[in-house]
């Protein structure tokens, strides 16, 4: 009778630990959505990089590139000015300024949450004819 009652202390003290845990998860800053999107093929360049995170990232420490190419055709623009609008779920924006030619792109992004938490990542995708 001792054993039982002991594991399902042991089940209902997990249980009651799991929703914690769940919205520890919850409030890291995660990339949810950009355009344009990974892998992309689109036919035109975009005029603009968009990025909606899980919660707003520390627009003043955020940086977004646009890379492409190889070797001595490589070309790293960053983009700004970014910016945001007040809602809570807006992206961040940034111009991409002169359009890009044909062919295969990084946006390469870096921000950071309120808590400290750095977060970065790369989202490829090609403009003009799929590779």
């Amino acid at each position: 009778m001792r054993r039982r009652l002991l594991t399902r202390l042991a089940g209902v003290t997990l249980l009651a630990s799991l929703p914690v845990v769940t919205f520890a998860a919850a409030r890291h800053l995660k990339l949810i959505r950009s355009e344009p999107l990974a892998n992309a093929h689109l036919t035109a360049s975009p005029t603009t990089v968009k990025l909606w995170f899980t919660q707003r990232p520390e627009l003043t420490v955020t940086s977004i590139k646009v890379k492409s190419g190889t070797g001595t055709t490589a070309v790293e623009r960053a983009l700004a000015p970014l910016a945001r609008a007040a809602a809570a779920n807006s992206p961040i924006t940034a111009p991409v300024g002169a359009a890009l030619a044909p062919g295969h792109y990084e946006v390469v992004w870096r921000t950071m949450a309120r808590d400290g938490h750095v977060l970065n990542g790369v989202i490829p995708f090609d403009v003009g004819a799929a590779h």
